[in-house]
């Protein structure tokens, strides 16, 4: 998924912001110092989504992927309930929110820290090669807009999830176990899934679930999916087979239990792309 670390990139937009922030002091006093502070955000403009969402006083509010309605199948059939769940990755924190709503008992979302910790692919003309400090600056006022649309859900819809901002190769043991983490269409748009899985195996007592494209075949190989034709398409690096991650999960404690397949619908392209789930339970 791209963007925030990481969601799909498909279709960036750029708008300004502007929010303020707020202090909780009862949760303050009780926050961890890797935990964000919540932030006020109650304007639409101040934001970029990329999962549609359905919110009190604003109603739907389209955006990339419309999930609703398939959470269950997005994550494999994965009971969250009584459960701790890491969202990696988290965009507009839509999979943290529902497993909010079905009873997780702890929920932490996580996204990149800074522009700068993303790696795109050097197309000679894009401005990510050619002038780094002036991509940085861009995108990181991308990055705040994605940040407004999850904190803009987080305070209408109540929710008590946790937030932490680093680096998805470097994930601090401070931040506890969890029994559950997602990776919702993340690991394609990084250059190393196997660092970033190790770093989220770690953290990860019982589950992975893991979504993205994925090779069906046992035979240990990765398709590199950019061309030097297409620079638009800028933020995807592999697709993996169910071969590799079946010896990188063997290698990190876990088996796949399950791999299930389904469409879903992107809505600004109007049109239903498939995506792999695979569930990797420890050892």
């Amino acid at each position: 998924m791209r963007a925030p670390f990481f969601s799909n990139m498909e279709g960036r937009t750029r708008r300004s912001a502007s929010t303020k922030s707020y202090v909780n002091m009862s949760e303050t006093n009780n926050r961890s110092p890797f935990l964000e502070q919540p932030r006020f955000v109650d304007r639409l403009e101040d934001c970029f989504f990329y999962h549609a969402m359905e919110l009190p006083g604003f109603g739907l509010i389209p955006a990339h992927w419309d999930l609703r309605g398939r959470f269950a199948d997005y994550i494999g059939g994965v009971e969250v309930a009584g459960k701790s769940v890491l969202d990696i990755g988290t965009a507009t924190g839509f999979l943290s929110f529902e497993a909010e709503k079905r009873g997780a008992t702890r929920v932490l979302s996580f996204d990149m820290r800074e522009a700068r910790q993303q790696t795109f692919l050097p197309f000679k003309d894009k401005l990510y090669y050619r002038d780094p400090e002036r991509w940085a600056k861009q995108y990181g006022a991308e990055i705040e807009q994605w940040r407004n649309a999850y904190w803009l859900c987080h305070r209408v819809l109540k929710s008590k999830a946790e937030v932490y901002y680093g680096n998805i190769y470097e994930l601090p043991a401070e931040l506890g176990q969890f029994d559950i983490t997602i990776v919702g269409s993340v690991l394609e748009h990084l250059p190393d899934q196997i660092t970033a899985l190790a770093s989220i195996a770690r953290l990860t007592k019982e589950t992975i679930v893991l979504i993205s494209p994925l090779l069906q075949t046992d035979e240990r190989i990765a398709r590199f999916e950019a061309l030097a034709s297409n620079p638009d398409a800028d933020f995807t690096w592999w697709t993996y087979s169910l071969g590799v991650y079946r010896e990188v999960f063997g290698m990190l404690g876990f088996n796949i239990a399950k791999v299930s397949h389904a469409k879903y619908y992107y809505m600004y392209g109007d049109r239903f792309e498939v995506r792999s789930t695979i569930v990797a339970v420890r050892e």
